[in-house]
């Protein structure tokens, strides 16, 4: 199997907030800005999913991320329970990958990109930053991927002399009693398909073993973990669990709750 396309864009040892305009990559001023890091559902199709039976509430985090606010909880599994907290600083000081402790609100940007620039057609980029500080968790590219009749979400997120790419594949993972479904993005091969997670420089791409399950439900929704039912109670329209795994083992699990961006004065 041939690796993907991959974007341009290459991190410094600073990325932060500002990286897309100090990379010279944001698209002309005219140019709309994008609402979510697809356009559409239909940009991640795929045989083995229906798009059009996805559960309603779930298609916001995809076509409006940038209308969502979100609530994260994070649970870090020994070791990485300890290692973390070490490494986080130095995170913060390159502004990429800064992860919550624990709880957090997330605001999100969404920017038009030059095509040009990125090297890939649809891409489009997502700024989360930390509520009341400012303070940038991540900065991503998003574009698609095709192969064949199956679309993946290409997730760029510039670092140091190059970058990491995500692969991700959407697939349903259980359905209400209206045959509405949940779904999950996520970076695990399935019959040497092309997800998966990569570390791109000018020079080579390599596979990493690094993977990441992120499961969409609606609040109350069968099939969502009970546990998530104090995110959904703080007034989210959308739940999630973020599963991230170093060489098979679980760092850390996130639970998401969304809901529509706060007005001014809220």
């Amino acid at each position: 199997m041939s690796a993907p396309r991959f974007s341009r864009l290459r991190g410094a040892f600073r990325v932060g907030p500002e990286f897309f305009a100090r990379a010279g990559a944001l698209a002309p001023a005219a140019a709309p800005a994008p609402r979510g890091v697809v356009d559409a559902l239909d940009d991640l199709s795929n045989p083995g999913l229906d798009v059009a039976r996805v559960h309603p509430a779930i298609v916001p985090f995809f076509v409006d991320t940038a209308g969502l606010d979100l609530s994260v909880r994070s649970r870090w599994r020994f070791p990485f329970s300890l290692l973390w907290p070490l490494a986080r600083p130095l995170f913060a000081l390159v502004g990429q990958f800064v992860l919550p402790r624990r709880d957090a609100r997330i605001t999100t940007r969404a920017l038009a990109l030059d095509p040009a620039v990125d090297g890939r057609p649809d891409a489009r980029g997502i700024v989360r930053e930390y509520a009341g500080s400012g303070a940038v968790m991540q900065v991503v590219a998003y574009a698609t991927h095709r192969r064949g009749a199956t679309r993946y979400m290409h997730a760029t997120f510039p670092l140091v002399l190059g970058h990491v790419a995500g692969v991700l594949r959407l697939d349903p993972i259980g359905a209400d009693a209206d045959g509405r479904l949940a779904v999950a993005l996520t970076s695990a091969a399935r019959d040497g398909d092309d997800a998966g997670v990569w570390y791109v420089t000018r020079f080579f791409a390599v596979r990493v073993p690094f993977g990441e399950t992120l499961r969409f439900w609606a609040p109350g929704m069968s099939g969502a973990p009970a546990d998530l039912d104090p995110v959904a109670v703080a007034g989210a329209t959308l739940v999630a669990r973020h599963e991230q795994r170093l060489c098979g083992a679980l760092m850390v699990a996130h639970d998401y709750g969304f809901r529509p961006a706060r007005g001014e004065g809220e």
